[in-house]
């Protein structure tokens, strides 16, 4: 049978998640997908770099002072970045925007296509054109990094503990029939495989740390004053590593989402009500991402084992699992090696057939 290494799946996944948000967010469809994803790629590293506290000097030094700095002192190269990072982002939102207007008569229903029908026309055309370019790329661009890293986590997840990967089969095999793919009809008799995302947002947050809030007012917490315009961010990671909603945090155990019926415990802290971020400032594409990963992580199990790399010999090489330590808002780990081995012949034919449909 054959078999997907890592570059493979990490290629597929990309390609995935980029035809789905094109779909989503401006009804494009098809091959003028890969017409984006370099942009996007890029596009979405600068997101993560640029947000993170602490990474240029501007985030100490104000930039009325900085402004006199020339781009090749050390520590300056955020000038150089910006226009570069500016460049790229006004690439991507307006090639995607154009592209959906040009195919305005074909394209599918979208969220572009749905804010454009309640704009109408007036005087502010223009500027609520800006508006929904604006969020238009903030939604793709965000959805495909942080789907795309929960997807690699869920995936080293599965690797290290062959165990867990094991008892996600066995109800997957019970749910499905022979050769079936799951469906979202399908996820009420699949407690397990939502535990499975569950535990893996909780355990390797994608954002540990959530976008910076300013302060519009003084507060008080717990005694201690914050004052107006304080730079405020959430310790995610903290939140879903505290061992008292979590006993043994560091371990990924999906049951502990699980009651004694096998059904998902409510009583337990439910990890997506931090890991999309907090209060109106939450991610609005939570539901989506959500149903996303629930049907991505069901259909790979169902049809794949994820199992390391053989070496000259056919003997199994220990997986080496590291995530990357430059300052991001992405928590995403390093390239790893492994293989994605078909669970069954009627798998293979199954999916060999729909990829030939495409």
């Amino acid at each position: 049978m054959s078999q997907w290494s890592y570059i493979q799946t990490v290629t597929y996944l990309r390609r995935w998640i980029g035809v789905m948000m094109l779909d989503v967010v401006y009804g494009i469809r098809g091959g003028k997908v890969k017409d984006f994803l370099p942009l996007v790629d890029k596009a979405i590293a600068s997101i993560g770099i640029a947000g993170a506290p602490g990474a240029f000097y501007v985030d100490q030094i104000p930039f009325s002072a900085l402004k006199y700095v020339p781009e090749w002192f050390p520590g300056a190269d955020f000038k150089r970045k910006a226009k570069e990072w500016n460049f790229i982002r006004a690439r991507i939102t307006e090639d995607t925007f154009r592209s959906r207007c040009q195919a305005s008569s074909t394209a599918s229903p979208s969220f572009v296509s749905v804010a454009l029908h309640q704009t109408g026309y007036s005087d502010e055309i223009a500027q609520r054109e800006a508006h929904i370019k604006g969020a238009s790329l903030s939604a793709f661009a965000g959805a495909s990094d942080t789907t795309f890293m929960a997807m690699l986590n869920f995936l080293i997840a599965m690797l290290l503990n062959p165990d867990i990967q094991a008892k996600a089969h066995n109800e997957l095999d019970k749910v499905l029939g022979p050769g079936n793919l799951p469906n979202f009809s399908d996820k009420s008799s699949l407690p397990y495989i939502t535990a499975v995302v569950m535990e893996t947002l909780r355990y390797r947050p994608m954002t540990p740390l959530a976008f910076p809030h300013l302060l519009t007012q003084d507060d008080i917490y717990k005694g201690y004053l914050i004052p107006k315009g304080t730079i405020v961010m959430g310790n995610i990671w903290s939140v879903l590593q505290n061992e008292e909603d979590y006993p043994e945090p560091t371990r990924f155990n999906p049951s502990r989402f699980l009651d004694s019926d096998g059904q998902i415990n409510l009583n337990v802290r439910d990890p997506t009500n931090y890991g999309f971020g907090f209060g109106r400032r939450a991610c609005p594409g939570k539901h989506l991402a959500l149903e996303s990963l629930f049907i991505a992580v069901a259909c790979i199990l169902t049809c794949y084992t994820a199992e390391p790399e053989l070496d000259e010999h056919g003997e199994p090489i220990k997986p080496k699992i590291g995530w990357n330590t430059a300052p991001t808002l992405i928590n995403n780990p390093l390239p790893f090696k492994c293989r994605f081995v078909p669970r069954s012949r009627e798998i293979e034919t199954v999916l060999g057939m729909k990829l030939e449909s495409g």
